[in-house]
Order: C-alpha cells, then structure tokens, then sequence
C-alpha cells in the first residue's frame, strides 16, 4: 500500500510542468509546510507562499502530502521535542498535543478538525508556540532538502524526454 501510494506520488510529480527550480522551489515550500503543527491549514499556507515566492502550486501541495495520517503523529511529536529543546514547558503540554492529534486524525467534518484545532491554540498558546517553533526549526532542512532532491530528479528528468524525443527524430 505503501509503495502504491509512493508510486503514484512520484506520477503526480513527473506530470509537473515548469522549470525545474520553479517546480523544485514549490515542493520545498510543501514538504516546509507539511512539516509545521499546522493541519488544518496545510494546503492554503503552501499555496499562499508558493504565490508569494512565485512557486509551483500543484508541487507546493504534493509537497504538503507529507504530512498524512501515517506521519502526523510523528512529526508533531518531533515537532513538539525539537521546540521543548529551547523552551521549559510541563508533561501537560505534550498530553495536550496527544488530544488534538487524536482530534485531527479522527473520521469527524473538517469543520469540527477546525474547532479542535482553534480550541487548541486558545488554550495551549505556549505548547502552540513551542510547536511552531520546532516545526520551523524541522521544516527548513527538510524543505531545502526537497529542494534539490526535486531539482536533481526533474533535470534528470528533462534530460531523459529530451535523450528519448533525439531517439525517436
């Protein structure tokens, strides 16, 4: 299931079209963003920055699929950790942040996941704040290293359509 799903993953990304950068620059800002305890908000975020930096939207997305049901646990837990390592905070915070996990993974309406989410913030700003933190401090190396990854397979890429298209001529 797995590999199905990374093999439909790498199809969506050899469907992209644009420059390699252009394309490169929009999965880095989604791998980024997928990595911040930000759900809810995931696709508009990347979406909002890849217009702002001039970046690939449909990578900005793919690039958000990152963070899914199977990682999300994960990288919020990482997230939460990495922050803590500069912040004090108490045990409570990271039992707040198993609650809102469980929320955000749960099978309710989306607008309910919102509610959760919101709630969280209201109450747990410093845990929220913390988590933002490490999030940031985890997103920048992961999304510089989707960048070139990405880089270096769409000039690959480009240089096998371009080898195959001499071959046919």
């Amino acid at each position: 299931m797995l590999k199905s799903k990374i093999a439909f993953l790498i199809q969506k990304i050899k469907k992209l079209h644009g420059d390699p950068h252009y394309v490169a620059f929009g999965m880095a800002i989604g791998v980024f963003v997928a990595i911040t305890p930000t759900i809810p908000f995931h696709t508009i975020i990347a979406i909002a920055l890849a217009v702002l930096f001039k970046a690939s939207k449909p990578a900005a997305i793919i690039g958000v699929w990152v963070s899914n049901p199977f990682t999300v646990v994960f990288l919020y837990f990482a997230c939460y950790k990495t922050g803590h390592l500069f912040f004090e905070d108490s045990l409570n915070a990271l039992e707040s942040i198993k609650i809102l996990i469980e929320h955000l993974d749960s099978n309710i309406e989306f607008s309910q996941k919102i509610n959760y989410f919101m709630e969280f913030i209201q109450t747990n700003i410093k845990t929220f704040m913390i988590m933002n933190f490490g999030g940031i401090l985890l997103g920048l190396p992961s999304g510089i290293a989707a960048y070139f990854v990405t880089k270096v397979f769409f000039v690959q890429l480009r240089k096998q359509k371009i080898k195959k298209n001499r071959a046919v001529k």
